[in-house]
């Protein structure tokens, strides 16, 4: 039947390929950078769903994995989130020290899970991505790396390009004059020289960020002096993420606690009692991540600006100087909210200078300041942060020639902080508003992980060569979390990197909703937001997927009923009887009657479907 207008079904090609319908036919390569948390995320997932229909390979720039945490080895770096809360969801660890852990611990742990899973079998160290280019006729991304070892270059080639480049590993040195030109030690945060010895010098500790706080109460007890360099009002937070623990441990003081020996042992004997507290405790940080909590001027979001005025009042009363430069006139999480147990007990200590000026220059044997004063000192940490903006860390040419840093400035754009325009088959980790106000990294990395390899199975049974974000739908995305944020403390005026620097400017860092929002978001894909292109062999008739009519199974012996296979059959429960009803008896009841009718000896409760990366 045509009705008018309609194309008659005679007018398409009628490829019929000779391999069964879920035959791909080919394997993907599937390349990675960074062998980070996301990148080992990567190794074990992937390979875990597609297996023999992909080759794997990741490129990492440094000597081992784990990210951030094998780079940042400034004294006092820990995670400001509870380690029961940042760890993969398939690896608890029940032998974490302390409540908070220190960043050379979350190391070791990422290396145990990394080695567990013998995930370096796909890692290549010391290999630094120079670029990639988007081939359209082919569908593949052509890709050049260093090899730092060997100094020479290699080339490679993706299907899929997966960007675990990480977000607080891209340091550099501020741009201040004459910074090169100190003649004592000098050093970024980032890149911290261990063997340093500051015991008894002048140091100049540069920024009071997240990295800032960190680092003062550790030098401060060593150093003849410390000359705190902080030009930004911030709120400074007495505890970390999750502070209802310390309460019930009496440690809310003290900002942390050691597990007691014979808890870890009990949860080293009994995985499931700790897999309990840990749920606990996430469940408390998913509690933080409410509706009120984020809601500017919501009675919860008052009442916590309330008690972080108290706190910082009370603990800098013997120093209004510094109060009057620090305390900020915008709400708590506009910028980042920075926990900081111990910092502002430091920082009203008689050994520490507060400079709330700009830098000018920096000169041989100090830094000059705004108003031309000289503050000598024998050393120097810029703790001044990273370049957050999600630039490239090498050059991208995408589809059309579009290269990576055009679709990236101003504005960073992402389609739930993964997909980018211009970009086919390339999936970022952890970009632009994707990270949820609060709660475990690990679990995003996981969902943005869930969300690629549906891309790739998609992409293997339906011979598609490339999918890509619509462009429309992209901007729809952006349009919607910015509206949104515009109602909550990330949305209202203060100068962050969140921003780019302008207070007033849209903020791109933060999800539009909490972590079981971008849970649901991200495990629900929706397959009309992108624009899809397919293989040659398909001669521009995407229903050739169905292939030769058979399976695999017609071919290997394999089972053709695995239908019948009781984990895959969803079993709906038996209604109970309205008669029994009327007389109360419990479903159980009923459920057991009428399998005895039935001569059925299948307990159903005990056949679940099986949840998996479809």
């Amino acid at each position: 039947m045509v009705y008018p207008g309609q194309l008659h079904y005679s007018q398409f090609q009628v490829p019929i390929l000779d391999r069964p319908v879920d035959d791909p036919g080919r394997k993907l390569r599937v390349v990675c950078v960074g062998a980070g948390i996301s990148g080992i995320t990567s190794a074990i997932r992937f390979n875990q769903h597609l297996g023999e229909d992909i080759t794997f390979q990741i490129y990492e720039k440094n000597n081992d994995v784990g990210g951030v945490w094998l780079e940042n080895r400034y004294p006092g770096v820990a995670c400001d989130v509870p380690a029961a809360c940042f760890a993969f969801l398939f690896e608890d660890n029940p032998d974490w020290s302390s409540y908070y852990a220190s960043g050379k611990e979350i190391q070791e742990y990422i290396v145990k899970v990394a080695d567990k899973y013998q995930t370096r079998q796909y890692m290549k160290f010391n290999h630094v991505v120079k670029g990639a280019q988007w081939d359209e006729d082919r569908g593949v991304w052509k890709m050049q790396i260093h090899d730092t070892t060997r100094d020479t270059m290699i080339h490679d080639e993706a299907d899929i390009l997966l960007l675990g480049w990480g977000q607080l590993n891209n340091w550099a040195f501020p741009d201040v004059p004459g910074l090169h030109d100190f003649k004592g030690p000098y050093m970024h945060s980032a890149n911290y020289n261990e063997s340093f010895d500051l015991t008894g010098k002048v140091v100049a500790l540069v920024g009071g960020g997240s990295t800032g706080v960190q680092v003062l109460p550790e030098i401060q007890p060593k150093a003849k002096q410390v000359h705190q360099y902080m030009r930004s009002r911030n709120w400074i937070a007495p505890v970390g993420f999750g502070a209802g623990e310390l309460i019930k441990r009496g440690a809310l003081e003290a900002g942390n606690f050691k597990y007691p020996e014979d808890e870890r042992r009990k949860w080293a004997q009994d995985p499931a009692s700790y897999h309990a507290y840990r749920r606990y405790i996430e469940d408390n940080m998913m509690e933080y991540m409410s509706e009120n909590s984020f809601k500017y001027g919501s009675e919860e979001q008052k009442k916590t600006h309330a008690e972080f005025d108290k706190h910082m009042k009370e603990a800098l009363r013997s120093r209004p100087e510094i109060l009057q430069s620090l305390l900020p006139d915008f709400p708590p999480g506009c910028r980042r909210l920075v926990p900081g147990p111990g910092y502002l007990e430091a920082v009203v200590k008689e050994n520490v200078k507060w400079i709330p000026k700009e830098i000018q220059c920096v000169k041989e044997n100090g830094i000059v300041t705004a108003d031309g004063e000289l503050h000598e000192c024998d050393a120097i940490i810029w703790a001044t942060g990273f370049l957050a903006d999600f630039r490239s860390r090498f050059p991208m040419v995408g589809r059309d020639g579009i290269t990576w840093a055009q679709v990236m400035d101003p504005e960073p754009e992402a389609y739930l902080g993964v997909m980018v325009d211009k970009m086919p088959n390339c999936f970022l980790y952890l970009g632009p508003n994707a990270a949820p106000g609060a709660g475990n990294a690990y679990l995003t990395s996981e969902l943005e992980c869930a969300l690629a390899i549906r891309c790739a199975k998609k992409m293997l049974r339906e011979k598609i060569k490339s999918i890509c974000v619509r462009p429309d739908r992209l901007k729809q995305y952006v349009a919607h979390t910015a509206e949104y944020l515009k109602g909550t403390i990330f949305g209202q005026p203060c100068k962050s990197w969140f921003k780019r620097g302008d207070p007033n400017g849209r903020n791109i860092a933060y999800y539009p909703g909490n972590s079981l929002n971008s849970m649901v978001a991200l495990e629900y894909t929706r397959w009309e937001d992108f624009e899809y292109t397919y293989l040659n062999e398909l001669n521009g008739n995407p229903m050739g997927w169905l292939g030769n009519g058979y399976v695999k199974a017609d071919y290997d012996g394999s089972s053709r009923t695995a239908y019948l296979n009781p984990a895959n059959i969803d079993y709906p429960p038996v209604p109970q009887p309205k008669a029994l009803q009327a007389k109360g008896v419990k479903k159980e009841e009923t459920d057991q009657l009428a399998k005895a009718k039935s001569g059925s000896a299948v307990h159903v409760e005990e056949f679940k479907p099986v949840t998996a990366v479809a």
